[in-house]
C-alpha cells in the first residue's frame, strides 16, 4: 500500500458517515486521486516556471484534464511514476508549443482538423475508458462518450476559427485532445503496464 493510499484511507474513515452513499473504498480512491492531482499540479507549476513554459504548459494541462474527466484513460499505479509521466508529457508538450513555428492559416487549419479528427475517431471507439470511478452503466458510458465527442467537435470548430487570431490556443487544444485520446488506446494501456512493472 502506497503512502497516498494510506493517507486517503485514514481521511476516508474520518469522513465516512451513514449519510455518505459511497463505500469506504470509493471514498478513499477519490481522495487519493485528488491528492495525486494536487501533487502533480504543484510540481508542474514549479517546473514550468523554472523552464519558462508556464503559460503553454498550464493551458495544455487544463485542456488535457478537462477532456480526461469525461473519457478517462490509462493510469499509472505508482504516484511517483505518474508524477514523472505527467511532468514529461506536459512539459514536453509545453516546450513543443512554445517553439512551434507558425504555419500559414490553411495548413494550420488542416493540422487542427487532422488532429481533432483522429481524436474524435479514438474517442468514438474507446471512450470512456473503463476505470474504478467510471460506472459500468451503459447509459452513463453513452452519455460520457456523447459529451466528449461534442466537446471535440466544438473544440475543432473553435480551433479552426481561432487559427488566425490566436494560433497557439488552437494548437494547444489540438495537442491536448490528441494526447488524451492516445491514452485511451489499448496499446497505451499495455505500454503503461510494462512501465509500471519495470
Amino acid at each position: 500500500m502506497t503512502w497516498t493510499e494510506k493517507v486517503s484511507m485514514r481521511l476516508a474513515k474520518r469522513l465516512k458517515t451513514e449519510e455518505v452513499p459511497h463505500s469506504l473504498g470509493k471514498l478513499a480512491h477519490g481522495i487519493e486521486i485528488f491528492l495525486l492531482n494536487a501533487i502533480n499540479l504543484a510540481a508542474l507549476i514549479v517546473c514550468s516556471l523554472l523552464l519558462h513554459l508556464f503559460a503553454e504548459t498550464m493551458l495544455l494541462f487544463f485542456l488535457f484534464y478537462f477532456h480526461r474527466l469525461f473519457s478517462s484513460g490509462a493510469h499509472l499505479r505508482s504516484p511517483w511514476t505518474c508524477l514523472g509521466a505527467t511532468l514529461a508529457l506536459m512539459l514536453g508538450g509545453g516546450f513543443l508549443l512554445k517553439h512551434l513555428p507558425v504555419l500559414p492559416a490553411p495548413y494550420a487549419q488542416l493540422l487542427v482538423l487532422i488532429g481533432t479528427g483522429i481524436s474524435f475517431g479514438i474517442n468514438f471507439r474507446h471512450a470512456p475508458a473503463e476505470h474504478t470511478y467510471v460506472p459500468h452503466d451503459p447509459a452513463v458510458q453513452r452519455r460520457s462518450r456523447s459529451i466528449v465527442l461534442w466537446l471535440i467537435g466544438v473544440g475543432c470548430f473553435l480551433s479552426i476559427s481561432l487559427v488566425g487570431y490566436n494560433y497557439h490556443i488552437s494548437m494547444t487544444y489540438t495537442l491536448a485532445v490528441l494526447l488524451q485520446s492516445v491514452l485511451l488506446l489499448p496499446s497505451s494501456y499495455r505500454l503503461l503496464s510494462r512501465l509500471a512493472k519495470s
